[in-house]
Order: structure tokens, then sequence, then C-alpha cells
């Protein structure tokens, strides 16, 4: 028998969704109904690029059901398309089987009984697999799918597999991502699934997902808007309708129990070993989650970068941020600052900020700077304020138009300057590309010019420690002494950047020359 790797959970709340349609919160809660999913309240949660969720499993249903484990879905339905209740009686195990029951029990107020069991952890980026035999019966649907949705506090994301009991040779493949149905993509299995077994697997990678029956490729997704981001339960699930016949063909009860059996349900986190001869995971290579990237912008990849468009930071800002002054050409990512009315301001600024937040590690960019006293070019970090932590604040590269022999370096807490340092350039800002970095740990920040360390802090009260966003801008003022007295520039001034990196802990240097190399 299998192995199983487990963990003690406290019981959350009762995800509350069937494959194929929009999720119906707000149901039943599991054991604390008092507190539901009391251990994660209202913050949203980390991408799963950032969050490692649950651990690997094998469940083989040899010692029942772990209730420690799984949530026995009870006493609620997903609405009114769904004719049955889950009823916790009609999940049950015997000989390693986990054994899922739709029949004529009346409960509740549906005139049918139902069986579905979910995880009572989320799980991210991983291979996940069943073996399975379904029931055949027509308006019936039998699932392995994975889901978290507005009743967790997260947006609705869901991987599928779904066998419709009208005709179980064919399985759908399915996500949803922040509630946008991507499929359904039907697939032959080669034969039918209620006869004889059939090994289902989907590899749930950050920038793909693929599909496996009985260990053959049958499917993959690489589109970003096709890929969930946010970790999620594993469910198993038999329901019916009396009114999706459209999708799922009329509801026809046979005279007996329709059943839907499970040898197994694994989980193998992606990087780690596969857990038992015959997994998906012992035959191909499933990258774990990274947030490393190298972007040398050919292009303007949106799904990285927001734009900043229609804004101000305030009255010593003055320029509007503007996306027109934001372009890519050449392999070179432009941000323009042009006296041009925009907003309530007679000038326009460029600013563009990485989407997701970034802890440790090296960031790096290449970038040539502007001349201009009252204008400035940065690479920077940045993180807004709770109401129990205070915002902070990493400059890597501040350039000062007024001063192009120099960057200045700089760590904030609560808008509040730590440790500002003006480092000398070889050459002047605004005439070559120079390499800026820095290296970041809980102990130490080391900042880098053009290769070499110049700066370092070692005092952690002047160390920043919170997750951060990215940003690149150019902007000017009227009132901020270190920028120098304003002069109105005779053209447009182009900051240009060619190239950003971040190397997580842990991760490759990603190109020569990376002081990640070093």
């Amino acid at each position: 028998m299998r192995t199983r790797r487990r963990i003690t959970f406290t019981a959350t709340a009762a995800a509350v969704t069937l494959g194929g349609l929009t999720a119906v919160t707000g149901q039943a809660n599991p054991a604390d109904s008092a507190q539901p999913d009391a251990a994660e309240p209202a913050q949203p949660q980390l991408s799963a690029a950032l969050d490692p969720g649950g651990e690997s499993f094998v469940e083989d249903f040899d010692a029942g059901i772990d209730e420690g484990f799984w949530y026995v879905n009870d006493g609620y339905n997903n609405g009114g398309h769904q004719n049955c209740q889950f009823n916790a009686a009609n999940a049950t195990t015997a000989d390693g089987i986990l054994t899922l029951t739709l029949d004529d029990t009346a409960y509740g107020d549906r005139d049918y009984s139902c069986g579905a069991i979910q995880t009572n952890k989320r799980y991210s980026y991983g291979t996940y697999e069943t073996r399975m035999k379904v029931g055949a019966a027509s308006g019936t649907n039998s699932s392995l799918f994975s889901y978290v949705g507005p009743y967790h506090g997260q947006p609705h994301m869901e991987i599928d597999f779904e066998v419709l009991g009208k005709d179980p040779t064919v399985v759908e493949l399915n996500t949803h991502v922040d509630g946008s149905n991507r499929g359904p993509w039907p697939v032959d299995i080669g034969y039918d699934s209620s006869e004889q077994w059939v090994d289902f697997a989907y590899v749930w990678e950050q920038h793909r997902i693929r599909y496996f029956i009985d260990g053959e490729l049958v499917h993959t997704l690489t589109d970003p808007a096709d890929i969930p981001t946010h970790n999620q339960f594993v469910f198993t699930m038999l329901w019916g309708t009396d009114t999706l016949s459209g999708w799922m063909g009329p509801f026809e009860y046979p005279g007996h129990p329709i059943t839907t059996e499970y040898e197994y349900v694994a989980f193998t986190r992606a990087g780690e070993d596969c857990q038992f001869a015959g997994s998906v995971a012992c035959d191909i290579d499933v990258q774990p989650p990274t947030s490393s990237f190298v972007d040398e912008f050919e292009t303007l990849d949106t799904t990285r970068w927001g734009v900043s468009d229609g804004w101000n930071n305030g009255a010593r800002q003055n320029c509007t941020w503007d996306a027109d002054q934001v372009a890519v050409s050449d392999g070179v990512l432009n941000l323009t600052y042009v006296e041009q009315p925009t907003g309530d301001r007679d000038y326009a600024c460029a600013e563009v900020q990485h989407k997701s937040k970034l802890g440790y590690g090296t960031y790096e960019v290449r970038m040539k700077g502007v001349p201009g006293s009252g204008v400035m070019s940065t690479f920077f970090t940045w993180v807004g304020a709770t109401s129990s932590e205070p915002s902070e604040a990493i400059d890597i590269a501040k350039l000062l138009g007024v001063n192009t022999g120099q960057v200045k370096v700089n760590t904030w807490r609560n808008d509040q300057p730590l440790r500002p340092t003006l480092v000398d350039l070889s050459a002047p800002s605004d005439e070559v590309f120079h390499d800026y970095g820095m290296v970041w740990t809980a102990d130490q920040l080391d900042f880098y010019v053009d290769g070499e360390l110049s700066v370092s802090i070692i005092n952690a009260d002047r160390i920043p420690d919170r997750a951060t966003n990215m940003f690149l801008n150019i902007w000017a003022s009227e009132t901020t002494p270190e920028m120098g007295d304003f002069v109105p520039p005779d053209g447009p001034l182009t900051m240009q950047v060619d190239r950003v990196a971040y190397t997580a802990p842990g991760d490759a240097c990603q190109f020569a020359g990376s002081i990640a190399c070093s």
C-alpha cells in the first residue's frame, strides 16, 4: 500500500462549488461553524507562487476517511441546479476504495442524496492524481477537481476533471480563473470509464497546466488567462441535476444507487520526488514555482508590469502619470517626462510597477537616467503601511538629474530615510547605461554599482523586512530640495531601461554578469 505523508489540520470552511459552473458561496461549515475558515480571515491569500500550500500526500483510503484531513460534505447543496443534498452517509470506504453515492434518499429539501469530500488544506503547484470509476447515468457529474473562491475570501479559481454520466467515454477538462470559465475541453478517454478504472492527473505549474489520462499527455494550457494563481482545496464529488440537461443530459434515476469509486487521491508538490510507482510525477519534470525573472523588454509584459495612469503622488509631483509615456522599442523600456497638460498638472510622467510582491533576493537593473534640475529617474521598492505594519521602501538607484555623477541609495520606514548614501559613478548616469543592484537578506542589505559592492547595511533596524513591489519611474518636483530647483526642460526627457531582473534566494543566477552569480 502507498505511504501517506500527512499533517493534521484544523477543519476549514466547506468550499462550495461544482466543476464547470460558477461557484455558489456561503453554504455549510465543517466542525467549527462559528468560525468558518477562521485561520485566514478576509485578507487576501498570497499567490501560489509565494505560498507552497499543503504537503505532498497519497490517500489510499485503507483506513477510512480521515476527518482530520478530509471534510465530508453534509447538509447542503450548491444551488437550484443541483437535485441532491450532500449527505455524509453517501461518502463511504471499504477495502481501500472511496465510494460516493447518489441515491433516492430524500435529504433536506431535495429528493436525492449525493456525496463529496474535500481536503481541509489548500494546495499549490504540483501533480494531482486519482484512479476512479464513474457512475453511468444521464444528468450526473463525477469529478476530481481543485477549487477556492469567494466563500474563502478569494477569487474563483478551479481546475477540473469531470466525467458526465451521459457519456463516460469522455472527460471534460476545465479551469476557472478569476470567475471566468475557460473551457471546457472535452477529451476522449478511449473506453467506458464506468466499466474500468481510469487514471486522471493534472500537473499545475506556474506557467502551464498539463492533463494526463492513463499516463498519456492529452492537453496542455499555457495561456496565462487559463491558469489559476491561488492555492485550492482538493475535491472528489458526485452530484446530479434536473435543470442542466443541455450540458449533462436529462436526469434519469436508474432505480438503484449511482456510484463513483476512487482507489486513491494523491498530490505531489512541484519539485518533490514521486511517491508511488505509476505516478505521473515519476516520469515528468514538474518545475517548482519561482518568482525569479529577467525582463529584457522585447515587449512590455503587462502580466508582469502595471502601468500607472491618470494620477500622481501628491503636491510635490508636478506631473501626472500617463500610460502614453511608457513605451518599448528595440529591447529598451522608455519612460518619458514631457511638458504636456495631463490631469491637473502641466507635465506628464511615467511609471511601471511589478504586479506581484517580492521578498528577499537579488534585484538588478541596467538603466540610463536623464539630466535636469528637479527631475529624477528611479528604481526602487515600496510597500504601503497597514494597521499593524509600517510603510517600507528601498532606493536601489535614485538618479537625480541635478547630479548625474552619483547615484543615491537608501532605505525607508514610515517615510523616514534610514541610510541615505551617495555613490560616485564612473560616467554620468545620463550618458551611459549603468548596472545597479542590491542583495537583500534579513541580516544584510548590499548595494552594487556596475558589479562592485558600494554600500552595506548590517543594522537590522535599517533593513526593511516586508514583501514589496518593485517600481521604475521618472518624475519632477518644484518643492523637493534634494532634486534641485526645477528647471523646465527644453524637450522630452526619456529614462531608458535595458534590463530588470529578480533572483529569488537559492535560485541560480540568470545571466552573465549578474551579481547573483558571485
